[in-house]
């Protein structure tokens, strides 16, 4: 896993986000949000995956070539003849070297970052394909000397010259870990989709792998409800409910940062906002006087919300293609230049619950909840932090459903109401993983 950008030090952290390569493809990531806006049949997204896939090939072989070149430095060895130009730096100072391979490992996430939204799109925002096809490790970037890539890439253009069907590639994406390919089969007469999920085969006489297993339970838990690939037996749980959030308040929050720096306010269901736009605070007060001026807005906005016992707090920053589960920033309801500088890390916000508001809101809607996890613990990513009850079940909630409450802005009271229907058709498995309806009309 990559550094954060938190555990760097602040020379380090200023030269890579000011490298040209990371600024460059911060104009760039614009460009793909407002062309993916604009995909609504099979060959816009097939136009649109094109030009993705020559950007993410380009930054996936740069930092290959920067790798290379580092693994000779390392070895004391003389810098190859055919060693890319380094654009920033000295060529025999292996550090310069580092910044360029961490400039382009960070672009190289943010292109995967907008596959994500390019698969999210495609699924129609139907949260349950990304639950499923997320249950596997990461193939890593997508590159040319992959065995199978080029096979991938030809199956996906014959599918389109052939029969004129979309196939989204896997590889292009984060958070699309299970098979290689989807292909989208449109019905223009009611506008409905059928989807097929591909694991490719490069050698058609190897017998049936792990891989192809899992794309088998991962299709029959999509159709028949049976249990997600993985080992604990988790299942999909519709809960019925209607998904509602109130990202309208991240919008107006980026909008006034935009012109103040930061801005503070406080979002239905007793938590506390702050959105920072780093050049803007930058340009009013420098970055010393700005990293004070955050701390001091963020303390007066817990006084301002009342928050009591141990606060539940979430951030945007440098999660581009690190987190499976979330939805990708440029889908948010959002203007493009906001989902990208989410992306790119020049525009960050937080949010804040306490625990004991937390508790008092699932309880105005009758559900019986307290916290199983320990005082002053780290929350990880699996670990279980709320016990649910009622209609006579238990159920534990972890990082991802309070994640999702946070940085998606979830209305608190629907939320609660999925969980209240959730209990009430019985816990399935040993891990429910519940979906709400509509979430087309919440996303861009």
């Amino acid at each position: 896993m990559p550094p954060l950008l938190t555990d760097l030090p602040a020379d380090r952290l200023d030269a890579l986000v000011k490298h040209p390569f990371h600024r460059e493809n911060g104009e760039r990531l614009v460009g793909f949000i407002q062309d993916l806006r604009q995909c609504h049949d099979s060959e816009d997204f097939v136009a649109f995956q094109r030009d993705l896939l020559r950007a993410a090939l380009r930054a996936n072989q740069a930092r290959a070539e920067r790798s290379r070149v580092i693994k000779r430095l390392r070895k004391g060895e003389k810098l190859p003849a055919d060693a890319p130009d380094l654009v920033v730096g000295h060529p025999h100072d292996i550090d310069d070297w580092r910044l360029e391979y961490d400039a382009l490992e960070r672009v190289g996430r943010q292109l995967r970052s907008i596959g994500d939204a390019l698969a999210w799109r495609a699924f129609r925002y139907d949260r349950r394909y990304i639950l499923t096809l997320r249950r596997n490790e990461s193939p890593g970037p997508m590159t040319l000397s992959k065995e199978g890539t080029l096979h991938e890439i030809r199956f996906a253009e014959e599918q389109w010259s052939e029969h004129r069907h979309f196939a989204l590639l896997h590889d292009l994406t984060d958070c699309l870990r299970i098979g290689d390919v989807t292909v989208f089969h449109d019905r223009h007469a009611d506008s409905e989709q059928d989807i097929y999920l591909y694991e490719l085969k490069t050698n058609p006489k190897r017998r049936e792998s792990t891989q192809l297993t899992r794309t088998r339970m991962a299709a029959e838990a999509l159709h028949t409800g049976s249990p997600l690939p993985g080992p604990e037996g988790a299942r999909l749980v519709e809960t019925g409910v209607p998904y509602a959030t109130h990202l309208s308040a991240l919008n107006d929050a980026f909008a006034r940062a935009h012109c103040e720096g930061l801005k503070t306010m406080r979002v239905p269901g007793q938590r506390g906002l702050l959105a920072l736009d780093i050049a803007a605070a930058d340009n009013r007060w420098g970055l010393q006087e700005a990293t004070r001026q955050f701390h001091s807005a963020y303390a007066a906005l817990l006084r301002r919300t009342r928050l009591s016992g141990e606060s539940i707090c979430f951030s945007s920053g440098d999660s581009a293609a690190r987190n499976t589960l979330a939805p990708p920033w440029g889908i948010y309801p959002l203007q493009p230049a906001q989902c990208a500088g989410l992306i790119a890390d020049v525009l960050v916000f937080t949010v804040t619950l306490s625990s004991d508001n937390f508790i008092e809101e699932l309880r105005k809607v009758g559900l019986d909840a307290h916290w199983v996890l320990p005082d002053g613990a780290d929350l990880k990513p699996e670990q279980p932090a709320v016990a649910l009850r009622g209609h006579g079940r238990r159920t534990l909630v972890g990082r991802a459903e309070l994640e999702r409450i946070l940085l998606e802005l979830t209305d608190l009271q629907t939320w609660a109401r999925g969980m209240d229907q959730l209990l009430c058709k019985g816990t399935v498995g040993s891990q429910p993983w519940p979906y709400f309806t509509d979430e087309h009309r919440v996303w861009a």
